[in-house]
């Protein structure tokens, strides 16, 4: 038995108390590279508004084209009933009829045409609204993403040297000691090493016999706790 183990894993404890911190750290902010749920709605809601107003100016030119076609109708049976070629009382009273038709119709769908030509407009606008708003969704996100990399990339680092730093930490440990840290450390929810507080286990707050105190503080072999278990560290 080396001098001085629960020391040794005593500083392990910490050092993996503090990697796993890191590690936790790192694993979050990850999960939050790429596209932020903002992004997405933002970029949906351009998408939308980019549907609906193609929607609205494909219905606004297909109310347009059927104006026309009255209004051309109009216009001929206008022609026909005021050219004088028709003399019959009945053709031209179905001219009128028609005409009379026809001028329905136009009112109708120039009403149509006048709120098609109002959603193209609402559209046009809201349009703009929602490339403004993914525009500066997009930027925010971008710096985010820039500071976020520069995070990961400390995380890693630190990550990288806490973990060499445990390699070497751990390199001349006793194998069983090793194993019994690493089986205390899941069975004591990441505590497997307590310090000893004058003769008081600060693992569980029990008082030890005063020969148990004094075997740890010789570090002469490796002492646990006899109420909880854990190894103990002398606080000297």
């Amino acid at each position: 038995m080396m001098p001085g183990a629960a020391q040794v894993l005593y500083r392990l404890q910490l050092l993996d108390s503090e990697l796993a911190e890191h590690l936790s750290r790192l694993r979050e902010m990850e999960h939050q590279l790429g596209e932020s749920s903002e992004l997405l709605a933002a970029r949906g809601a351009r998408e939308q508004a980019e549907l609906d107003l193609g929607t609205w100016r494909a219905r606004l030119r297909e109310l347009e084209m059927d104006l026309e076609v009255v209004s051309g109708r109009i216009s001929a049976t206008e022609q026909r009933l005021y050219s004088g070629q028709v003399t019959n009382p009945k053709e031209l009273a179905s001219l009128q009829q028609d005409l009379l038709h026809s001028k329905g119709s136009r009112d109708e769908v120039e009403d149509e045409v006048l709120m098609a030509m109002e959603r193209v407009d609402k559209g046009e606008k809201g349009l703009s609204s929602a490339k403004a708003k993914l525009e500066a969704t997009e930027s925010t996100w971008r710096k985010e993403q820039g500071h976020l990399a520069k995070e990961i990339e400390r995380e890693r680092a630190a990550v990288s040297e806490l973990k060499q730093a445990r390699e070497e930490l751990v390199a001349p440990l006793d194998t069983r000691h090793l194993s019994l840290y690493k089986e205390l450390l899941r069975k004591k929810g990441g505590r497997a090493v307590a310090r000893l507080n004058g003769s008081m286990c600060e693992g569980c707050r029990v008082t030890l016999p005063s020969s148990q105190a004094q075997k740890v503080r010789r570090a002469q072999e490796l002492v646990t706790c006899p109420n909880c278990g854990r190894i103990l560290a002398s606080d000297v």
